[in-house]
Formats: C-alpha cells, structure tokens, sequence
C-alpha cells in the first residue's frame, strides 16, 4: 500500500539575481550591492515561473541582493519576508598575500578545488568546515519551523552548493561539481517534521527560467567574476 505523502513540503531554492560587484559607481568590494537590471529581470522570470505555486513562506538572508529576489519571485503574495543571516554567503578574506595577477587567477577560479582539505577557506576567508555547520544549523532552523508547507528560500552560490551537498549526502568535495548560476532555482521536497525534518528528494537543481538551455552560459560564476573583475 503506498504510503501517504500530503504532508510532504517542498523548498523553492534561488541564488539572488546578478549584481554589478565592481561597478565603478559603487564603493570597490560592496558586499551588499542590489539587484542590477539583468538581476531584476532574472528574479522577475522566477516569479512568473513560480507565479501559480502554493509558497506560503519567504525567506533571504537578509542582504539587499536576495530580498530583492524574494520580494520580486514572490510577486503579489503578501508574505512578510523571514531572515536567516545563518544562511548568508561565505565570507571571503584578504589578498594581501598574494604574490601575482596569476596566483589570484588559480586561486580565485579554482577556489571549490580543495575545499575538501582539512583546514582550507573560502578565498582566504571563512572555512569550508565553519561554513558547512552554520548553514547547516541555519537550514535545519527552516525546516524544524512548522508554519509552512512550500517555501521560497532566496540565498546565496556557495550556500545553495553546501545546502545541496549535504541534501545529497556528499561532502564539499562535490562544491566544484555543482553549479549555481544568477538568478536559478532548485527544487527540494522535504519529509519529517520539527528536529527531523530533512531532504527526502533533489527534484531540480540550476534551473534558469530566463535561459533554460543555456544557451551561451559556459562560464563558471568564478570565472564569470573573475572576468569582471580584471576588465
């Protein structure tokens, strides 16, 4: 006999839109910098892709660049937005130490190559271990949370890998492996309820409703930043 599931829930899970990191009309290195037009437009695509979808919970991580994702893909629904600062992007560190164009290069866009390493960081910044409990502890505070049954959850690249590894058992070893391009969406169905809620099913990842071939996206976002940066 098959089992019941209608108390499944399921998990909209978005990167932000794209933001202008190095717009030279903003302060250099902004870590909160809004939506730009191409980012607006990419969250706005979310929403008509999510437009009929039963959400009744919003959550960002309380920067600019994913409440602006949430508010736009939520459309008219009049949800108060939930923060989870637990769930915000890793935190990169300094360069002072970097000798060359090219050792920043290597490090820069191929930053998820050891992030299996006992001991290594994001960038120079925060840790693959800190950042693997934090958004743990963060993403099981959401689920555990029994006001919901469909939510749209609008974080982060590096955050949505970690959610997405761990969801699928695997170690941040599998970071690299993992896309998360602007503005895309993941889908997650949830089974249990309070401390045992979890990741049952990984029912879409990546999905770009504004390109869905994407046709033309062959950059990693690294490299894509990368790129930006040394233009």
């Amino acid at each position: 006999m098959l089992r019941a599931v209608t108390k499944r829930r399921r998990v909209y899970l978005a990167r932000h839109g794209d933001v202008s990191y190095f717009d030279s009309s903003e302060e250099h290195g902004d870590d909160d910098p809004p939506l730009n037009p191409t980012g607006r437009a990419q969250a706005e695509a979310l929403g008509q892709l999510l437009a009929d979808a039963p959400i009744d919970l919003a959550a960002c991580t309380g920067l600019q660049r994913t409440r602006q994702t949430a508010e736009l893909a939520i459309g008219p629904r009049p949800l108060e937005i939930a923060v989870f600062e637990g769930l915000r992007e890793a935190q990169t560190g300094t360069f002072e130490e970097v000798d060359s164009a090219e050792e920043m290069e290597a490090m820069f866009v191929g930053a998820f190559d050891n992030a299996d390493v006992p001991g290594a960081n994001f960038l120079t910044g925060e840790s693959y271990s800190d950042l693997w409990a934090r958004v743990a502890t963060a993403w099981q505070a959401l689920l555990a949370r029994n006001d919901w049954s469909q939510a749209l959850v609008a974080a982060h690249g590096v955050v949505n890998r970690t959610i997405l590894a761990q969801a699928l058992g695997a170690g941040p070893k599998i970071y690299r492996r993992l896309e998360q391009d602007m503005g895309c969406l993941n889908v997650l169905d949830i089974d249990g309820q309070g401390p045992d809620a979890r990741v049952a099913y990984v029912r879409l990842v990546n999905f770009t409703p504004y390109n869905a071939t994407k046709a033309g996206m062959h950059e990693t976002t690294l490299e894509m930043l990368w790129r930006q940066f040394v233009d």
